[in-house]
């Protein structure tokens, strides 16, 4: 504790100050005069005497309370990514070098029905990149640490279906760009996953590969760019199988192969439907159009109800399909 100091001993000293000049001086000089003569010297008594005696209590009152504040400490610069809040092991993946309007809007959606601790990556060209990354939403789910948006390096290509055919069938690029994936949903333009499915997206995930089926091979229900694969299972094949270039398409190249490894779970014609392409079933988890619809079988597509139960079910599906507006119908062309 900081020693008592005893300041009665100058209390009286201005008093006193102003009586002996009062004495000393010619009585000509004014009181302002003496005022000011008495105010200095009082600065000066607290300036070298009052204050070296005050200043050790008031310095140790100081040091008390500071010690008794709480410590704060402010990170400026927190490196805490928001892709942590998410499950690495499951991405979904769009692929897409055209810069479509419908992008955004797309993706946006399959945002909205994924599952949460889904994680998106958008793989395009320098215009598609840009124009999705351009959209206010795209930016505030990036912000999030729910999608990120990328162009694939040299030599790697996406401008052709068999530049796609040799990404898919090339372990370094889930080595390079999906590291720690297992799950993979792939979509593209002309897929959508349906907000009426009565599954969710993770009821799937005990299959090692599930897409759209077709009559002709009831044994295995994978085709189209819609379709959930397991990417452990994608790198077994990769592991002593290569494909040949401009040879099958990458998932009836997958499919031939999946087939026969041991432990594999394939969705078919018996399973819950995953995605439609041609071979129709009812409240399926998604469409894909081939073609954006122009390439869909007209046989099975050309009916009216089934075009319309579709469409009631899944009403999203106006984004991937090309659609007519009403002025350009022709005269014969009146039904849904």
């Amino acid at each position: 504790m900081a020693p008592q100091v005893d300041l009665s001993q100058w209390a009286d000293l201005p008093v006193m100050a102003t009586k002996s000049l009062k004495s000393r001086l010619p009585t000509t000089i004014s009181r302002s005069t003496i005022l000011i003569v008495v105010s200095l010297i009082s600065t000066w008594i607290f300036a070298t005497v009052l204050v070296p005696q005050v200043k050790p209590t008031i310095t140790s009152q100081i040091d008390e309370a500071r010690q008794r504040l709480p410590s704060v400490s402010i990170d400026w610069a927190p490196n805490d990514d928001p892709r942590k809040n998410y499950n690495t092991s499951k991405v979904a993946l769009i692929i897409e070098p055209e810069p479509l309007p419908l992008l955004v809007p797309l993706i946006l959606h399959m945002i909205a029905v994924v599952p949460p601790d889904w994680r998106f990556v958008f793989i395009g060209s320098k215009k598609s990149v840009y124009t999705v990354g351009r959209e206010y939403g795209i930016q505030l789910q990036q912000g999030l640490g729910k999608i990120d948006l990328m162009r694939l390096p040299s030599p790697w290509s996406i401008k052709t279906e068999e530049d796609l055919n040799r990404l898919y069938t090339d372990s370094r690029f889930y080595n390079e760009f999906l590291p720690g994936v297992e799950w993979l949903l792939t979509f593209d333009s002309e897929s959508i996953l349906c907000a009426n499915a009565q599954s969710s997206l993770n009821d799937w995930l005990d299959y090692t590969w599930a897409g759209a089926a077709r009559a002709d091979v009831k044994a295995f229900a994978g085709y189209g760019k819609l379709s959930l694969r397991r990417v452990s299972a994608i790198q077994q094949v990769l592991g002593f199988q290569k494909r040949y270039n401009n040879t099958d398409q990458e998932d009836i190249w997958f499919g031939k192969r999946l087939y026969i490894l041991p432990d594999a779970k394939l969705a078919n014609l018996t399973n819950e439907v995953f995605s439609v392409q041609n071979n129709v079933t009812e409240k399926p988890m998604g469409y894909h159009a081939l073609g954006r619809g122009r390439g869909l079988d007209k046989e099975v597509w050309g009916n009216v109800e089934t075009r319309k139960a579709a469409l009631e079910y899944c009403p999203e599906m106006h984004m991937i399909l090309d659609m007519k507006l009403e002025k350009e119908r022709c005269p014969p062309d009146t039904q849904g």
